[in-house]
């Protein structure tokens, strides 16, 4: 019964997941086109959908903290070096791709860097404040919870996590090539939940990571 309610919770969840971007789609301008107003209410709507998902897994979370907590030294340790196997890791498969498809670029760098020079504060309050937790959530919480093979959640979330990146429209090769360096950052994250059995882990290394990330940006 335990493990049928995970199920029925976790299909909510990702249904939401899916679907409240998709009705904001309806009646707001896409990403590229909105100004800061436009932007700070699409947001203010997502902010609202993690502070639902926080609540439909309050128990876990404050368990997962907990856990965190009671070694917290060796997981930022940790932290750190699961951030350091994605940039490696990202470096080699870039270089790879590159040599292979030269004019390989990033599906969504372009819109990212658009709109942190249209609204650098908005979007540090969404990447840090809003998309971090709600994409460990969903694509770490949720799917462990539902998958219990645990290589089968590693390599299965992964997979959507790099293919939601791209916005889930394989339109030619650039967008495969793209889901490749996504779900090895999936990867990543997924292992460093299931070493670490606390969703604090993922979230601490994808932080770590998008901080280097926006001083390069």
């Amino acid at each position: 019964m335990k493990k049928y309610n995970k199920l029925i919770r976790g299909i909510g969840v990702f249904l939401l997941y899916i679907l409240v971007p998709e009705i904001l789609n309806m009646f707001l301008p896409s990403l590229t086109s909105s100004n800061w107003r436009e932007l700070l209410c699409r947001f203010m709507f997502m902010f609202l959908l993690l502070l639902l998902f926080c609540y439909i897994y309050r128990e876990d979370l404050i368990k997962d903290i907990k856990t965190f907590k009671k070694n917290a030294l060796k997981n930022i340790g940790k932290a750190f070096f699961y951030s350091f196997l994605i940039i490696i890791g990202l470096a080699l498969i870039s270089t790879i791709i590159y040599k292979i498809y030269p004019d390989f670029g990033y599906t969504n760098s372009n819109i990212i860097r658009s709109l942190f020079s249209k609204s650098f504060i908005l979007m540090l309050f969404y990447v840090f404040g809003i998309t971090l937790l709600t994409e460990q959530i969903v694509f770490r919480k949720v799917f462990k919870d539902i998958l219990q093979n645990k290589y089968f959640f590693i390599i299965f979330s992964s997979l959507i996590y790099g293919i939601f990146q791209i916005g889930y429209n394989i339109t030619g090769i650039n967008d495969l090539l793209s889901i490749i360096p996504f779900a090895y950052t999936g990867i990543i994250l997924s292992v460093s939940y299931e070493k670490s059995n606390t969703i604090v882990m993922p979230c601490l290394v994808y932080l770590i990571y998008d901080l280097l990330q926006l001083i390069m940006l």
